[in-house]
């Protein structure tokens, strides 16, 4: 699903004929390791429940905290602004994401 959203973007782009992209990333969370930018637009690509656990299959346990590797790296790749693109009552089903969606809409209000 990654694949086919990046190809969906980068057409998106060419249709509205949009200036300067060579300086817009478009690439998977993981291409980002080890990398700074300054606006970062993560989308979930989830639009069904059965999608969540590939979504969060990454993850571990540590020092009795659950840490995900791809929402970790989309986090904190960001220097200035993160815009999270999916859908929150899926996302929400989970819970780091909850807890995410929880700080985003206290942020907000």
């Amino acid at each position: 699903p990654y694949r086919s959203q990046i190809m969906a973007i980068r057409n998106a782009i060419a249709e509205k004929e949009i200036k300067n992209t060579e300086r817009i990333s478009i690439d998977t969370v993981e291409r980002f390791q080890g990398s700074q930018r300054k606006y970062v637009i993560y989308s979930t690509t989830i639009k069904r429940l059965s999608q969540l656990s590939f979504l969060t299959a990454n993850r571990f346990e540590e020092n009795g905290s659950i840490i995900d590797r791809k929402l970790n790296v989309a986090l904190t790749r960001t220097q200035s602004h993160i815009v999270i693109i999916g859908c929150s009552s899926l996302l929400c089903r989970d819970f780091l994401y909850s807890k995410l969606c929880e700080s985003a809409y206290k942020i907000s209000v």
